[in-house]
């Protein structure tokens, strides 16, 4: 009997253990939707976390974008962790100033100030993005290790805080720390057990860290510029209406699942681009790549779709949440789905273009698409209301995927398909 090579086992294994991280993941906003519900409070907290989410944005667009290509040309497999070890102080100096600036201007804006929510706050986006960054040198070296390593057991850190804690804003905010700070802490664990060589620092493997950082700048401000989507989603939100920002967070978490889906096998796809990318050209197939994700995404969309309400009432029918709740959930989420296949076929081509140097095209689709996204929240809000946040997103989604796949198509034509 055959086995299978590692190429064919490791996007099955991946694959298979992201769902189950995801389905760990769901259960946690499970917990949160059930046992807190959809109130001003909730949307106070979501009001805070949504700006800093920019912050940890931009260090998980560093992971995406910046470790593989460096992990692949360093003859030193170890680099990943050389990276990580360089790399703390600067985001810990990014993150942790800018957050307080935020919560600052947050608790200001909307008049409210509360000491110790904010202090639990702030470190949220902190472990967050080192998370990603963990994440992502994990995946250039053990992508499997880094599937099962990240979303579960951070999740499951946070359920098994929820059986000891009492229902406050606290608990509330306390919570996604946790997840953070889980998923940060068992990607470490699983990171250091398989880099156990500590690399000096040396002039040679920062050169080589710093032409990842240039390689990559465009698609850095362009990830950080994608990243103002949501905040600006729940600012839209906020305007509706108690608990509005609350179902936007819940809806986005549960949305999510489906791209989430495809990101470990599309993660592994990354890897191949870049590789063949370095060498010379990446002449791969990346159309017909990118429609058999598309098609993936919108088949696994259309099953949520159709049984969208009956999910809703399972999940969230046994706590705080009434029946009106559930159902404005429902609908939310399935505007969101509308764009979720386009989402998980322009992941491919956002990789592609990547791996081959290309970021300032894909600055300049996510700085059309913010601007988009601002005047379809202003224009569907009104007219179909807190669903129209939902129906915005996916068509920002539906437009970057078309204009990924025509500039991806420029560039094959005029044969720029190498770094």
């Amino acid at each position: 009997m055959k086995i299978l090579s590692k190429d064919r086992w490791e996007p099955l294994a991946v694959t298979a253990v992201s769902i189950i991280a995801r389905a760990a993941h769901l259960f946690f906003f499970l917990i949160i939707g059930n046992k807190y519900g959809a109130s001003s409070h909730t949307d106070f907290v979501i009001y805070m976390l949504a700006p800093l989410t920019v912050l940890s944005g931009v260090v998980s667009g560093a992971a995406d974008v910046v470790v593989m290509p460096v992990f692949h040309k360093s003859e030193n497999h170890n680099i990943s962790k050389y990276i990580f070890q360089h790399s703390v102080k600067k985001i810990i100096k990014f993150i942790l100033p800018l957050s307080f600036i935020i919560i600052l201007s947050s608790s200001v804006i909307v008049q409210r100030y509360d000491c110790l929510l904010s202090v639990i706050i702030i470190f949220i986006p902190l472990f967050s993005g080192l998370a990603s960054l963990k994440s992502g040198v994990l995946n250039a070296s053990n992508r499997f290790q880094a599937a099962i390593s990240g979303p579960l057991f951070g999740s499951l850190t946070a359920i098994i805080f929820f059986i000891f804690v009492p229902v406050n804003i606290y608990s509330f905010a306390f919570s996604f720390l946790l997840f953070e700070f889980g998923k940060f802490f068992f990607l470490s664990f699983f990171h250091d057990v398989t880099t156990k060589l500590t690399l000096l620092r040396t002039a040679s493997g920062d050169k080589l860290i710093k032409w990842g950082f240039r390689n990559a700048k465009w698609q850095l401000l362009g990830s950080f510029i994608f990243s103002l989507v949501y905040p600006i989603d729940i600012w839209f939100a906020s305007t509706l209406g108690p608990g509005s920002a609350t179902f936007v967070e819940y809806a986005n978490k549960l949305w999510n699942i489906v791209p989430l889906l495809f990101v470990g096998h599309i993660t592994i796809t990354y890897s191949a681009f870049s590789k063949a990318a370095i060498k010379g050209s990446l002449s791969i197939n990346i159309h017909k790549i990118a429609i058999r994700y598309l098609l993936f995404g919108i088949f696994v969309s259309l099953l949520v779709v159709i049984g969208s309400d009956f999910i809703i009432s399972l999940l969230y029918g046994h706590g705080k949440m009434t029946l009106d709740q559930q159902t404005t959930l429902s609908d939310l989420l399935k505007s969101y789905l509308v764009g979720a296949g386009p989402h998980v076929g322009g992941l491919v081509y956002v990789r592609a273009m990547s791996a081959i140097g290309r970021t300032d095209l894909l600055l300049a689709i996510a700085c059309f698409g913010s601007i988009c996204n601002i005047i379809f929240d202003a224009l569907f809000i009104r007219t179909v209301g807190l669903n129209g946040i939902g129906l915005a997103t996916s068509a920002i989604y539906l437009l970057n995927f078309l204009l990924l796949a025509y500039f991806y198509e420029y560039l094959g034509k005029n044969k720029q398909l190498a770094i």
